[in-house]
């Protein structure tokens, strides 16, 4: 191969690799664009924790969703698939759908759900009531997290930061933790 060819094909490769970085760095540091920040009332407002768990619907849902940051996951880019996290509280299904930064939940079981997460009424209660105990009780054990979506997917919704949250583990490794820390 002559000189011009093999520059052409080095400038190639570089401008490739630059590429793959650049759509790397966009996938890490995306985040939705809200239409409207939402304020939620917190629904443990004079309850005690045995009245909590007999009160206890879609809007105590909700509620954790938003206090472990689920409103920042997102479609993928170039996509319509919309992150779906399936709930099961003392066995009870609930589903939720994030659009846009709104958590949509209903008491059903969801179709094509991305991660399960499974805990208690009490529970459910005593992390909205304090958010440092979300991780002691999914460490605890008291409270799992099921990853249903491959990784690839589960990394372009954004469910990297909030497993981290939550478990205090990384889906994906150390590459990925030093991009999103």
């Amino acid at each position: 191969m002559n000189k011009r060819g093999s520059w052409v094909a080095a400038g190639s490769i570089f401008l490739v690799i630059i590429l793959v970085c650049l759509l790397f760095y966009y996938f890490v540091s995306f985040k939705p664009i809200r239409q409207e920040s939402q304020s939620i009332a917190n629904p443990l407002d004079g309850l005690t924790l045995e009245q909590a768990e007999l009160a206890f619907n879609e809007s105590f849902v909700s509620y954790f969703l938003y206090s472990i940051d689920a409103q920042e996951l997102h479609n993928p880019s170039l996509s319509d698939s919309k992150p779906i996290i399936w709930m099961i509280i003392s066995g009870e299904s609930y589903s939720a759908i994030i659009d846009n930064g709104n958590i949509i939940v209903s008491k059903e079981d969801p179709r094509g759900a991305d991660i399960i997460i499974k805990t208690t009424k009490l529970e459910t209660v005593k992390m909205i009531q304090d958010n440092s105990y979300v991780k002691e009780s999914f460490i605890a054990g008291l409270s799992s997290i099921e990853l249903v979506a491959s990784k690839t997917l589960l990394f372009s919704k954004g469910y990297v930061n909030l497993y981290q949250k939550i478990t205090g583990k990384s889906i994906t490794g150390n590459v990925v933790r030093i991009y999103t820390d």
